[in-house]
């Protein structure tokens, strides 16, 4: 009976809490942990609420956005986006397949 009156008054509650206001902006990462390599160092990542309990995760080094995450059904999408040549790449990606400290091996999602 307890876990029940706990799961009904958790469960509304969490609810309430994970549902903010469309824009509700939270830094997840700030860019100065010392845990970062140097090449990341100042890569900051911010979850931004788009109501309703759904979020995009965007990612920017250096000032320029790098990549977003975003909930597409039950699955989560994301774009890198890659600046070598001064002209940005969009890349859609569909799942990543392996990575290291070094190397991300993705596997592109179809264009649309």
């Amino acid at each position: 009976m307890k876990k029940i009156l706990v799961i009904l008054i958790g469960l509304p509650l969490a609810l309430l809490i994970a549902c903010e206001d469309k824009g509700v902006t939270s830094e997840r990462l700030a860019g100065n942990e010392e845990t970062l390599p140097t090449e990341l160092k100042g890569l900051k990542v911010y979850n931004v609420s788009i109501g309703g309990g759904g979020y995009v995760k965007v990612a920017i080094l250096n000032n320029k956005p790098i990549s977003t995450t975003y909930q597409v059904g039950k699955y989560s999408e994301s774009t890198v986006i890659v600046d070598k040549t001064g002209e940005e790449k969009i890349i859609h990606v569909e799942s990543i397949i392996s990575e290291n400290d070094s190397i991300i091996v993705i596997k592109k999602a179809t264009t649309k």
